[in-house]
């Protein structure tokens, strides 16, 4: 991981062109890049692949690969381990009232984490927020770790800057406002879920432009899959409390109200198993 990027006002400035832009972009963000695409095309090439009707729409006609987070910890450590990205995300999505994690500590969860490669088809404008909302504070948004050089050709990220603050859902006629994100290998992404986004085709024939894409919310915001009760316990037992924290083991609803009154919790409830977690 390189550190070329941190320096004690790296974070403000891109949490600033997050408030500004809705999206802030870590030039060489990583060293990993290399080894993460290895692993990425690894595991696409073991997969079956899923019947396209059984995509989400928008996913449909390109190469997704889901769950990330249960397949190998490097996955997850991609985006835990880097101190810049942490520093980011806690600025824009921990919640100051979570007293039971300290507030320097990530209280945030990941929603999802895939890997991504372009198809020929243009992924239409959208939001990844749900909801669109033009208040002040995040409540969700997306880091990409870029592992191959994205180009228009190859099919790159269009956004339309300042429209996470439209209170509106993406219309297609913005098209002509978007602009696109070129990238290198390494480079890092983040934009607030509510930015107007969406990719042009990949038309670089016989090329991949893979990227690891993670969704983090806040914690109270419900996770795509059941990753606190389906993660392997091999990775479970490998992770830190933060890395836990992240996953959504210290925020899991009670069974009821004879178990415990607060949805949140702290480090000091983590659980020895995955398996215990069920039980309570």
């Amino acid at each position: 991981m390189t550190e070329t990027n941190i320096t004690p006002f790296a974070a403000g400035r891109h949490l600033e062109d997050l408030a500004v832009n809705g999206y802030t972009v870590i030039a060489g963000g990583t060293d990993a890049a290399a080894e993460l695409l290895q692993l990425t095309r690894h595991l696409n090439a073991e997969r079956t692949r899923a019947d396209d009707t059984n995509q989400p729409f928008l996913n449909r006609g390109h190469n997704v690969l889901y769950n990330l987070q249960s397949e190998n910890l490097a996955f997850v450590r991609a985006f835990s381990a880097n101190p810049l990205v942490m520093e980011i995300l806690c600025g824009l999505l921990n919640d100051v009232w979570y007293r039971q994690i300290p507030s320097d500590r990530p209280n945030f969860i990941l929603r999802a984490l895939v890997g991504r490669s372009s198809g020929e088809a243009i992924l239409p404008l959208h939001i990844d927020s749900f909801i669109p909302s033009s208040g002040q504070y995040c409540f969700a948004c997306q880091v990409a770790i870029v592992l191959e050089d994205q180009t228009t050709e190859s099919g790159c990220s269009l956004v339309v800057p300042g429209s996470h603050r439209s209170d509106s859902y993406a219309p297609q006629s913005a098209m002509s406002d978007a602009i696109p994100l070129e990238s290198r290998a390494g480079d890092i992404v983040i934009w607030d879920g509510r930015l107007w986004h969406g990719a042009l085709g990949n038309k670089a024939v016989g090329r991949s432009r893979w990227s690891l894409i993670a969704t983090f919310t806040r914690w109270w915001l419900k996770q795509n899959y059941d990753i606190t009760g389906t993660l392997p316990q091999a990775i479970y037992e490998a992770m830190t409390e933060d890395e836990k924290t992240i996953l959504g083991y210290c925020s899991i609803p009670p069974r009821d109200d004879t178990y415990r009154i607060d949805i949140k919790t702290g480090p000091a409830q983590l659980l020895p198993r995955v398996s215990d977690y069920a039980k309570r």
